[in-house]
């Protein structure tokens, strides 16, 4: 386990316990020496990845991540923030089901599911839920069914 999970895993533990004084401390040195900006709000796996110790990983404070999944480099999981007629729709984070890779640079956008078993490519922008056994790559993503064994541990 990296330092950057550990830290993560402490940050979600602290927000359960209502400590907010360790949530945030743990929040602040992540986002100082990783610059990761990760809430403890985040459900966060333990046996989840941050590969390259999450560095400028964004997470949505609503985002679930699931078992075994692999998080990369410069990669957000974040809300679509779309206003409509000045009411706040669609609010929430991503959902990542188990065994889920994210390669660099992908934006996970909104309150979406991301089936398990899939892969989203570098520089994807996904706005839609993921069917699972997917590959999705591409800007608007698009997803096709994944053909190829993975290794996600």
């Amino acid at each position: 386990m990296r330092k950057a999970e550990k830290l993560a895993i402490k940050a979600s533990k602290a927000y359960r316990k209502h400590n907010k004084f360790l949530q945030r401390y743990y929040e602040l040195v992540l986002r100082t020496i990783f610059a990761c900006d990760y809430s403890g709000k985040v459900n966060f796996d333990p046996t989840a990845q941050l590969v390259h110790n999450g560095l400028g990983v964004v997470f949505h404070p609503k985002t679930v991540v699931g078992p075994n999944c692999k998080i990369y480099q410069n990669v957000t999981l974040g809300g679509n923030g779309k206003l409509i007629d000045g009411k706040k729709v669609n609010s929430g984070g991503p959902t990542l089901e188990k065994n889920v890779a994210v390669f660099s640079g992908a934006c996970v956008l909104g309150p979406i599911t991301i089936g398990h078993d899939s892969i989203i490519g570098a520089n994807a922008v996904v706005t839609h839920d993921v069917p699972p056994n997917s590959l999705v790559s591409g800007n608007p993503a698009i997803v096709k069914e994944r053909k190829f064994d993975y290794d996600f541990s």
